[in-house]
C-alpha cells in the first residue's frame, strides 16, 4: 500500500498532448523527447539496422582517422591555368553541384558574367551571355577539379590560387584569394572596380604572397586554425583572428624575400580590411582534407557538402564519385540587414561548407561568441548547438578544441547514419547574398540547414552498395 500511498511522478515518452493533461491535474511530469528512429519509416529503419555492423564501423574509423592524420600546407600561390587539373582556357569553375546556365541563380550568373569579362573574351555582360549560351564557355563546378570557391565560388584562368598540399597523403586542393567587402564576384556582383581588384590580386598580391611562401618553404595552415579558434574565430563566419596571424606569419617572409615595402605595406592595409581573407586559405585546407579521406568502402562519413544557390550536393566517402543532390535551403534563418528578408536572397551557396564537414564552422560556433546570434543569442545557445551536433558525427577533432567548452574538440564525421535516425540536421554559418540586384551583395548573415532528404537518398544509396551477404549476416 505504500506505493499507492506515494505522490504520482510521470515519465512520459511520446506525446506532448499526455504530459499537459496530466499537468491540468496536478501530476508532475518529466518528459523524454523522444521521436521514432528515422521518422519511423520501416525502409530506412531496416537500412539502419543493415549498416550497423562491425565494417561500417572500422570504414568510418578509417576515414575518420585520415581527417585527423591532414596536415595541409600551403606551398605555392599560382595561376589557376596553370595548376587546377582539367581547368581549360575556356572554363569557368563554380560553387555547388554541376548545374545549366539557365538553372544558375541569379548572384552566381553574374559572378560567372563578371569573370568572362575580366578574361578578356568580351567586353560587355550581354556579350559574355551570349558566348556561354553558344556553349564557347564552359561551366563546371569546382570541387570536379579538387578546388573550392566562397559564395559564388568563380574561378577562371587567369585567376591566383592558392596551393594547398595534404602532406600526409599528397592530395593538392585550390581556391582563390578572398576578395572583400562591397561589389565582388563571389558576391555575385561586379564592375570596374572588381575587375580592377581582380587584376590587383593577381598582378600584385599574388606574386608577393608566392615568393613569401616559396621563402618559408610552406605554411601550416591548421596550425593558424588551431590558434583562432582560441582567439573567437569558429572560421567560417568569422575569420579576423586566423587574418590576423596570417599576417604575423607572412610578412617578415615577404620582406626577406624582396618585396618592396610599398607593396607589403599595400598588402598589409588590403588584409585589416577584410576579416574574411583567411577563409579561402581554411576552405583550401579543408578540402584536401576531406579529399584524402574519401573513397573507403562502406563509410557513411561524409566528406563534402557545397550549394549553388539552387542545389545541394552531398559526397559520402563510401559511394564514390557520386553526389547526392537535394534543394538548397532558404535563407530563412538568416540575420538580415535593414531592408533586405528572406524574400530577397538567393538560395544556400557556395562551396564553404566543406569546413562543417572537417569540424569548423557550424560545427565550431561556440569558439565564437560574436556570431552567437544565429542559432539564439547567448554563449550557452551555441554551445548547446555543437552538443546537438555530436549526436550526429563520429568523433571529436583532436586538433580543433573549444575553450568555451573546456577544449573539448570539436564535432568530426558527420555520419549519415545517425543524421538519419535523429533527424538532427548539420548547419553551415554562412552569408545571404541577394538574388536579383546588380548592385547589392550580401544582405544578411547566419545559418542554413542541410536537408535531410540528402541523407536519406545518401543511405538508400549506400544500402544498395551493401553485398547481399552481409544483408543476410547483419
Amino acid at each position: 500500500m505504500g506505493l499507492f500511498e506515494q505522490p504520482l511522478q510521470v515519465i512520459n515518452i511520446g506525446l506532448d498532448s499526455f504530459a499537459e493533461a496530466l499537468r491540468r491535474q496536478g501530476v508532475e511530469v518529466a518528459e523524454v523527447d523522444w521521436r521514432p528512429p528515422a521518422g519511423g519509416d520501416p525502409k530506412l529503419v531496416a537500412l539502419l539496422a543493415r549498416l550497423t555492423n562491425g565494417r561500417v564501423e572500422a570504414a568510418n574509423r578509417e576515414t575518420v582517422e585520415r581527417m585527423q592524420r591532414a596536415r595541409p600546407l600551403l606551398v605555392d600561390v599560382a595561376l589557376a591555368s596553370e595548376v587546377i587539373p582539367g581547368l581549360t582556357p575556356r572554363t569557368v569553375l563554380h560553387a555547388g553541384p554541376a548545374i545549366a546556365w539557365g538553372r544558375m541563380c541569379g548572384p552566381q550568373r553574374r559572378a560567372v558574367l563578371g569573370a568572362v569579362v575580366f578574361e578578356g573574351w568580351t567586353r560587355d555582360a550581354r556579350e559574355a551571355e551570349r558566348l556561354i549560351e553558344a556553349g564557347e564557355v564552359v561551366l563546371s563546378p569546382c570541387n570536379d577539379h579538387t578546388a573550392v570557391g566562397p559564395m559564388t565560388g568563380i574561378i577562371s584562368p587567369s585567376m591566383p590560387v592558392l596551393v594547398v598540399r595534404n602532406e600526409p597523403f599528397g592530395n593538392l586542393a585550390f581556391s582563390t584569394f578572398n576578395e572583400g567587402r562591397g561589389k565582388a564576384l563571389w558576391f555575385g556582383i561586379w564592375d570596374e572596380g572588381t575587375l580592377e581588384r581582380l587584376r590587383w590580386l593577381r598582378d600584385v598580391l599574388a606574386p608577393a604572397f608566392r615568393a613569401a611562401v616559396r621563402r618559408l618553404g610552406g605554411l601550416d595552415l591548421y596550425a593558424i586554425i588551431a590558434q583562432g579558434l582560441q582567439m573567437g574565430d569558429e572560421c567560417h563566419a568569422r575569420s579576423a583572428a586566423c587574418t590576423s596571424l596570417l599576417v604575423k606569419a607572412i610578412v617578415p617572409p615577404m620582406l626577406d624575400a624582396g618585396v618592396s615595402s610599398e607593396t607589403v605595406a599595400a598588402i598589409v592595409r588590403a588584409l585589416a580590411d577584410n576579416n574574411h581573407f583567411f577563409l579561402n586559405f581554411t576552405m583550401a585546407a579543408c578540402k584536401a582534407t576531406a579529399d584524402a579521406a574519401h573513397g573507403v568502402p562502406g563509410s557513411t562519413v561524409v566528406t563534402g557538402m557545397t550549394r549553388n544557390g539552387v542545389d545541394f550536393g552531398l559526397r559520402v566517402s563510401g559511394l564514390g564519385d557520386r553526389w547526392i543532390i537535394a534543394p538548397a535551403a532558404r535563407m530563412d534563418e538568416a540575420i538580415y540587414y535593414t531592408g533586405y528578408s528572406a524574400a530577397d536572397a538567393a538560395g544556400d551557396i557556395g562551396d564553404s561548407a566543406i569546413l562543417e564537414v572537417v569540424g569548423l564552422g557550424g560545427m565550431a560556433i561556440a569558439a565564437a561568441p560574436t556570431v552567437a546570434a544565429f542559432v539564439g543569442g547567448s554563449l550557452a545557445d551555441e554551445v548547446a548547438a555543437v552538443r546537438g551536433l555530436r549526436a550526429v558525427t563520429a568523433a571529436t577533432h583532436g586538433k580543433f578544441t573549444l575553450p568555451t567548452m573546456g577544449f573539448e574538440g570539436t564535432p568530426l564525421g558527420i555520419d549519415v547514419r545517425k543524421v538519419v535516425e535523429t533527424g538532427i540536421v548539420p548547419f553551415i554559418d554562412t552569408g545571404a547574398v541577394h538574388e536579383t540586384s546588380e548592385t547589392v551583395g550580401q544582405i544578411g548573415a547566419g545559418v542554413a540547414r542541410v536537408p535531410l532528404a540528402a541523407f536519406q537518398e545518401a543511405l538508400l544509396a549506400l544500402g544498395r552498395r551493401t553485398p547481399p551477404q552481409e544483408r543476410e549476416q547483419h
